[in-house]
């Protein structure tokens, strides 16, 4: 059965609640790089990671969910909106009351005529759309596809017009990280209402990693940050601990658990905790750092933190 992968360190600051559907990722971006394909915190075992979770999970994994009454539901892991029962899963929701519905896809398929509003009809009241990067060059460069980065920011445009709400899901790359601030700048006056800044879990592919040294991507991070919550975004993070996020630590503090169905149920938890940690004034409410990206730079950077955890930096209530 379908279980809570997170744990809630302070459970009246629940922002919500993530579903992980275990789609097969067809997107040209590597397995545990995409974060529709390796939605953190859980990890798929690797055996397990081609075979995503059946309808029949995904809808049982809903129910359990809906019986929580979350504020807020995110339905994610690879493109949940091409399974055949994804109306329905959002009519359910939209039954059950939930208040917010937000479904994480690519972002071209919202470019598609009426699409966007056929989902906003179902029930979704919010999606979540990937860029890669703040230019068309660095963008496709990761997605591998040209034309990409404008078709994602078509469909932007398309759920805006739906009436739907718009979360930019952001991965902290090598490529890309020093455009965060860019992404923001675009995001401000195309209607955006929310940030999802994300470390990818790993594991990085050989050639030529997508995976950022966070110590080098934290002054960006931490910029953007700055900039998205000064214009009034709702910003959530992900992977990235307390040490990287400057005065932002709150974002670190695990406020959105996450049920999974099929494989990822049997996962791993993907995150560290070093040296640096035991130390730190921020243990037991940080995430930890990403094992991959300790496995490819150490603890090189990381510092621990001395000051008393800030609750009045945790994310805002969505809705509230």
């Amino acid at each position: 059965m379908p279980h809570c992968e997170a744990v809630i360190a302070h459970p009246q600051q629940l922002i919500g609640l993530a579903l992980d559907t275990c789609s097969t990722c067809a997107h040209p971006w590597p397995v545990g790089v995409c974060p529709l394909c390796a939605p953190g915190p859980m990890a798929p075992p690797a055996e397990a990671a081609g075979h995503p979770a059946a309808d029949a999970d995904v809808e049982t994994a809903l129910l359990r969910a809906l019986r929580m009454t979350p504020p807020l539901l995110i339905l994610r892991g690879g493109e949940c909106l091409l399974r055949h029962n994804a109306l329905d899963l959002l009519t359910a929701c939209r039954q059950s009351g939930v208040g917010r519905v937000e479904v994480w896809t690519a972002g071209p398929l919202l470019a598609r005529p009426q699409f966007a509003r056929t989902i906003a009809r179902a029930g979704a009241t919010d999606v979540g759309a990937v860029l890669f990067g703040d230019t068309a060059e660095g963008h496709d460069y990761v997605a591998g596809a040209a034309g990409h980065f404008q078709r994602v920011l078509a469909g932007v445009q398309r759920a805006r017009a739906a009436g739907l709400g718009v979360r930019l899901l952001v991965p902290v790359l090598r490529p890309t990280y020093r455009g965060l601030v860019g992404v923001v700048r675009k995001a401000i006056p195309a209607g955006v209402q929310g940030l999802h800044l994300w470390t990818p879990p790993g594991p990085d592919r050989d050639a030529h990693p997508l995976l950022a040294p966070l110590p080098m991507a934290a002054p960006y991070v931490q910029a953007a940050v700055q900039l998205a919550r000064t214009a009034g975004l709702d910003v959530r993070t992900e992977g990235l601990p307390a040490c990287q996020l400057g005065p932002h630590a709150g974002l670190a503090v695990a406020t959105l658990p996450a049920i999974s169905a099929g494989p990822a149920q049997s996962g791993a938890l993907p995150h560290a905790f070093g040296p640096p940690c035991a130390a730190c004034s921020w243990q037991g409410r940080c995430a930890g750092l990403p094992q991959a990206h300790i496995d490819a730079h150490g603890w090189v950077g990381v510092a621990a933190r001395n000051d008393p955890a800030q609750l009045t930096n945790l994310p805002q209530r969505v809705g509230g």
